[in-house]
Order: C-alpha cells, then structure tokens, then sequence
C-alpha cells in the first residue's frame, strides 16, 4: 500500500455519521443497491444513537420505542439490528444468506437516523433537508419553516406525493434531491463571488 493511499484527515464521529447519511440518502434516491443504502444508514444510525445516549438526547430514540411498543420492543429494534448486523459480520454464519425486510426499511432507518442527527444540533445539509422534507411529503406530516425552491416543487408535485409506487416516490425524491443540491451549489458560487 503507497503512503498516500490513505491520506491523513481528522473526521469527528458527527462528520463521519453526517458523510454517511449523505451518501446514504444519495444512493436511496439515486434507487442504487439496497444493502449499500443500509450499511451505511445503519453505520451512522449507530454513531448518531450512541451519541444521544450519551448526551441524554433521546427524544427520538424513546418515540421510536413507543411506537414499538404496540408489538414487541425487542422485535422493533432487531429488525434494523438484523439487516446491519448480517452485512457486517460473516464470524457466525459465514454461508448465511439474507432473507426478508423490504427496502422501505431504509427509509425508515435513515428518518430515525436524520431525526436523531437534527436533534444533536447538527449542520443540516441540503441533503440531509431533502430527506426530511421528502420523508415528511409521502408520509403526510406537517413541514415547519419551509422556502423556495421546496414550494415551488411541492406545488408542482402535489399529485404525485399520492402515488402507489414506492419508485414513483423515490424518482420525487431524486427530483427534490438534485433541485436543493444545485440550490446549496448556486448559493454557495454566489457568496463565493
């Protein structure tokens, strides 16, 4: 291995959790692979909800098991525990084989993970708003503190949001994903002028 095959850097837990959500939401709306999306998401779910904890920031983790608790508390969280855990570890079950969980699990980690992550006070990137503003969209919760262009593309694709198609709806999120990313770009050209 050259020496610069890894450069030197310093990343924060936050930063290193923040990078994979990123990704994370890219590679959801972009509808690439499916256990690259939950590795990652799950990677920084895990670093966001050991900080929480840590902090006593646990707001999201305590709704999260409140919603749980109608079934199982147990069972809520091994469904994220058992997808993770079967893409990171081959020590138990070498030839082991996934079977189950549909995609719409990712969405689900990664709304835990980004509201976990909002709560933490951290920088809210257009990525990370497009995620929240979408998840919110399909699943018809209020929006606080909305602006251009997010109105104008609600407005737009108002319709659409009712679609039986959970393609349908990643392509809306693909759409919001790319018109908030050149937003951020076109601000950030603009105070660099």
């Amino acid at each position: 291995m050259s020496a610069n095959a890894w450069p030197d850097f310093q990343v924060t837990k936050l930063d290193a959790a923040r990078r994979q959500l990123e990704t994370s939401i890219r590679l959801l709306f972009e509808q690439a692979d499916a256990v690259s999306v939950h590795t990652l998401a799950y990677a920084a779910f895990g670093i966001l909800k050991g900080i929480a904890e840590n902090r006593k920031e646990t707001r999201v983790l305590a709704a999260a098991e409140a919603l749980a608790a109608a079934g199982k508390k147990g069972d809520f969280w091994k469904g994220f525990n058992r997808a993770g855990n079967f893409f990171k570890h081959a020590d138990k079950d070498p030839d082991g084989v996934f079977v189950g969980a549909g995609e719409e699990e990712n969405e689900a980690l990664l709304s835990i993970a980004v509201q976990i992550y909002r709560d933490l006070g951290c920088l809210v990137t257009p990525q990370i708003e497009c995620f929240s503003l979408w998840w919110a969209c399909i699943n018809f919760s209020p929006i606080e503190d909305v602006r251009e262009p997010f109105i104008s593309w609600l407005e737009q694709n108002s319709e659409r949001l009712h679609a039986d198609s959970r393609q349908e709806l990643l392509v809306l999120g693909h759409e919001l994903f790319i018109l908030l990313s050149n937003q951020s770009r076109i601000k950030g050209g603009a105070a660099g002028d």
